[in-house]
């Protein structure tokens, strides 16, 4: 039986990128239908359509962060400059 999934949208890319370039998370990658974003003291669950997203170590007991954090990482990770 083959799954299909959706390969994460440029939205939810800008916001790992904004993550990591901010310094809220030092790398990113693929999971089961999320990005994980590892920081130092975070876990960040980026849905792949960046509608969500989630901070804790496990995802299924993880936290919903605000619109504004989630808008303001999108712009991070959007902008060459950062700002």
């Amino acid at each position: 039986m083959s799954e299909s999934r959706e390969k994460p949208s440029p939205r939810a890319k800008a916001i790992a990128a904004g993550l990591v370039r901010t310094g809220r998370a030092a790398k990113s990658r693929a999971a089961a239908g999320f990005i994980r974003a590892d920081g130092g003291d975070a876990t960040y669950w980026i849905s792949d359509d960046g509608a969500r997203v989630l901070r804790g170590d496990v995802i299924d007991t993880a936290d919903e962060l605000q619109r504004g954090f989630i808008e303001a990482m999108a712009r991070a990770g959007a902008d060459p400059a950062g700002r």
